[in-house]
């Protein structure tokens, strides 16, 4: 039975039906098998990359996505136990990867992006950047928005992407601006 093919980190494991042998071969060692997420999967490869200095397409790392915390595998039962994970597959393309760290360091809270309305005036989006750079905010990419607001004439929407060290991190910078008075639209991975 062919299932539809979709769009997939995960692309070497994206085919409509498994071949005969390799099901023959597999029925007697596979108790379960387990979906995992673009998320999961793109902080898997992060994760190879940064601990183990292994480059692992998204297929091969798989298995370490349905393990890592908040994975389908990542049970009570399965802790403390030694576990195996093959790790295979380097084919993947660097514009990919790029993508994929990218994915990885959003899903991991050490890139995230927001929109604030500050002031139009001379110094407006300097203030921003000053209390950006005073929480340790790294900017990635900034961009400033004037014709399309339905606000007052005398603001500007600012859109920052920001490298930051994880999800405490992103949680004091959110509420930093908050205080100071930033109406800000925060963006997360699920709503992209």
């Amino acid at each position: 039975c062919a299932t539809a093919v979709t769009p997939t980190l995960a692309d070497g494991l994206a085919v409509p039906v498994v071949g005969p042998h390799a099901f023959e071969v597999a029925r007697h060692y596979v108790d379960e098998t387990v979906l995992c997420s673009e998320k999961e999967i793109s902080l898997a490869v992060l994760r190879l990359i940064e601990n183990e200095k292994m480059v692992v397409e998204g297929g091969g790392a798989s298995g370490l996505a349905a393990l890592l915390p908040g994975g389908a595998l990542d049970r009570k039962e399965l802790k403390g136990k030694n576990i195996v994970v093959p790790l295979c597959g380097g084919n993947i393309d660097t514009t990919v990867l790029g993508r994929v760290i990218e994915r990885g360091l959003a899903a991991d809270n050490r890139l995230c992006n927001f929109t604030a309305t500050v002031s139009d005036r001379p110094g407006g989006i300097a203030r921003l950047t000053e209390l950006l750079c005073e929480l340790g905010a790294s900017i990635k990419d900034i961009y400033h928005e004037r014709a399309w607001l339905h606000s007052n004439v005398d603001q500007v929407q600012v859109k920052c992407v920001v490298e930051l060290q994880g999800l405490e991190h992103a949680n004091k910078l959110r509420k930093a601006l908050i205080e100071k008075g930033y109406p800000i639209i925060w963006k997360t991975l699920e709503e992209h």
